[in-house]
């Protein structure tokens, strides 16, 4: 791993198998089928799951959007990217990518359908650029699907609507939706 983006991960291998551990209880709990189902993934949908950590929820997206969909599975930790390779290959997911990094700079505008920020808003150093790159990579009708419970639902709207990239289109139990602006919008 490149010595910047291991300075920037900050957590070790330790670290994050033991929130792995914690991650699969949440899952068994609050499953992220329900979860992903509720926030509006559906069959043939382009998901990015930014900061995917294990892959609880890129698995999960990878059998709701089916063969004709796509998953890209974001993490600046390389076990994070590890797991989703070898649980996509396990469970024969050939519409799944995970990918080591902390930005989508190499992804094309406009390539997805749906984002998911899910228990990661509280960790981005820079949330704003983080948006400005979510907003380029969504689809003029995307949504931003986000759920943190680190983070207060006040502090959640203000933070992802605050430089106008984004809008509260839905609150649902367990997360929020946010459409993407129009790029006029955004920069006024």
């Amino acid at each position: 791993m490149h010595r910047d983006m291991k300075k920037r991960c900050g957590q070790s291998n330790l670290d994050f198998r033991l929130m792995s551990m914690r991650f699969a209880l949440r899952d068994r709990l609050h499953p992220p089928m329900e979860i992903l189902r509720e926030a509006g993934v559906l069959p043939g949908m382009k998901i990015l799951d930014f900061g995917c950590g294990p892959g609880g929820f890129s698995l999960a997206a990878a059998r709701l959007v089916g063969p004709r969909g796509f998953v890209y599975a974001l993490d600046i930790h390389p076990l994070a990217v590890e797991s989703v390779r070898k649980s996509a290959e396990r469970q024969g997911f050939g519409n799944t990518r995970a990918v080591l990094g902390e930005s989508t700079n190499d992804v094309p505008d406009g390539q997805f359908d749906m984002a998911l920020l899910y228990d990661v808003l509280h960790d981005l150093p820079e949330p704003s650029g983080t948006f400005v790159e979510l907003h380029r990579v969504l689809k003029d009708r995307g949504v931003l699907s986000v759920s943190d419970r680190h983070v207060r639902e006040a502090s959640i709207l203000s933070i992802v609507t605050g430089e106008g990239h984004f809008r509260l289109a839905q609150r649902s139990p367990r997360t929020f939706q946010f459409d993407r602006t129009e790029t006029s919008e955004a920069t006024t």
